[in-house]
C-alpha cells in the first residue's frame, strides 16, 4: 500500500500555488497552499518521489517550477488549460478545486495534455518570443515617428522611410523644435531596437546553422532562419501530427466549424496554437507568393473572391502543409511549375 500511485494536481500562480494529492480511488491524501519562492518549491519537490504523478497547467514563467518538481516526481504532465476549462466548468471555482480537478482528470486517464519540450527547445522559444517583441516594439516606434511628422504635414516619400534616403528626408524636414526633439528621441529608440534585433538575430542564426532540421525547413520558400527556428522550438517533434491537416489545425490556420444536426456554421480560423508561428507564416506570404507559382495562383484565386487577409491566411496554411511534408519526409523542398 505504501507504493500506491499518487496523483498531484497543482494550480500554479505567480506568487503561490495550491496542490491536492489523491490516491488511486480519488480520496484526498493531502492538500495545501505554498509560496513560489525557490526554497518553498524545493521543499515541496523533495516531498515527492517516484509514486507521484504531477499535473500542472503551464504558464509562461513556469518552466523553472516544472523543472524542480520533475527532478523528484515520477512523472510530470502539462494540462491543456483551454480543454480542461471546457471539461471542468464549475460554479464553485477555487485554486484548491482547480488543483483537485487536474489530479482527478489525470487519475482517470482523461487529462488533455500539451506537448512538453525539453530545456533546449524552451530556450529557443524564449529567443523567438523576445525577437517578436522587439520587432513589434520597433514597428510601434516607427509608426509613432511617422505620426508625429504627419501632424506637421511631413510625408516621407521613399519606399523605406527608415532607410538612408528616408532618414535624410527626415533630417531636412521643416518642423517645430518640439517635434524635432520628439522625433530625435524616437529615432534613438528605433536605432537601439535595431541593434538589439541584430544581436538576437545573430544568436538565432547560430541555432539555424547548427540544426539540420532548420536547414531543411529553410528550403521552403518564405521560411527564413527566424521561422525555421520558431518551428523547431514550438513544434518540437513533427511526428506528433499524423497528417498535414492536423498540423494546420495545431497552428490555428483552419476554419471554425460548429455542427448540430443538419445545421453547420463556419467561421474564421481557430487561432489556436502558438500565435508567433501564425504571425511568422503570414509574414512569409509575400516571399512565398513571389517565388512559388502554385502559391501565387492560390493567392490570386482567393483574393478574387475575398479579402487580402483571407488570401494571406490561405497561403500561410498552404505553406504549413508544405512544411509538414518536407519535415516528415526529410527531403528538401523543390518548386513545381504549377
Amino acid at each position: 500500500m505504501d507504493r500506491e500511485k499518487l496523483y498531484v494536481g497543482i494550480d500554479l500562480h505567480k506568487r503561490s500555488f495550491s496542490y491536492v494529492v489523491l490516491d488511486g480511488q480519488g480520496n484526498e491524501v493531502s492538500s495545501g497552499r505554498l509560496s513560489t519562492e525557490e526554497s518553498s518549491v524545493s521543499e515541496f519537490a523533495m516531498s515527492l518521489d517516484s509514486r507521484h504523478a504531477v499535473v500542472v497547467e503551464p504558464l509562461t514563467s513556469s518552466w523553472w517550477f516544472i523543472g524542480l518538481v520533475g527532478q523528484q516526481a515520477g512523472s510530470v504532465h502539462l494540462a491543456n488549460a483551454r480543454r480542461v476549462r471546457l471539461i471542468a466548468e464549475s460554479r464553485c471555482k477555487t485554486d484548491r478545486s482547480d488543483a483537485r480537478v487536474l489530479a482527478d482528470l489525470l487519475r482517470v486517464g482523461y487529462l488533455p495534455e500539451v506537448y512538453q519540450p525539453d530545456g533546449e527547445l524552451v530556450r529557443w522559444r524564449q529567443l523567438i518570443s523576445h525577437h517578436r517583441r522587439l520587432v513589434c516594439h520597433r514597428t510601434q516606434v516607427r509608426n509613432q515617428v511617422l505620426a508625429v511628422l504627419g501632424r506637421e504635414g511631413v510625408v516621407i516619400g521613399t519606399s523605406d522611410p527608415f532607410g538612408r534616403r528616408g532618414r535624410a528626408e527626415m533630417a531636412r524636414a521643416s518642423v517645430s523644435d518640439q517635434t524635432r526633439e520628439v522625433v530625435d528621441q524616437l529615432l534613438k529608440q528605433e536605432e537601439l531596437l535595431t541593434v538589439q534585433l541584430k544581436t538576437i538575430g545573430q544568436r538565432i542564426g547560430v541555432v539555424a546553422q547548427e540544426d539540420a532540421i532548420c536547414q531543411l525547413l529553410m528550403t521552403v520558400d518564405g521560411v527564413g532562419m527566424i521561422t525555421a527556428v520558431a518551428l523547431r522550438a514550438f513544434v518540437g517533434q513533427i511526428e506528433r501530427f499524423e497528417t498535414a491537416k492536423e498540423f494546420g489545425a495545431y497552428l490555428g490556420l483552419v476554419p471554425r466549424v460548429h455542427q448540430s444536426g443538419a445545421l453547420v456554421h463556419g467561421g474564421g480560423i481557430t487561432k489556436q496554437g502558438p500565435s508567433v508561428l501564425r504571425w511568422l507564416l503570414v509574414q512569409s506570404v509575400p516571399h512565398a507568393v513571389r517565388h512559388t507559382p502554385y502559391l501565387k495562383k492560390l493567392y490570386t484565386r482567393v483574393l478574387y473572391r475575398s479579402s487580402t487577409g483571407t488570401a494571406k491566411v490561405a497561403v500561410a496554411h498552404a505553406v504549413a502543409r508544405i512544411i509538414w511534408h518536407v519535415w516528415t519526409e526529410r527531403r528538401p523542398y523543390y518548386r513545381t511549375a504549377a
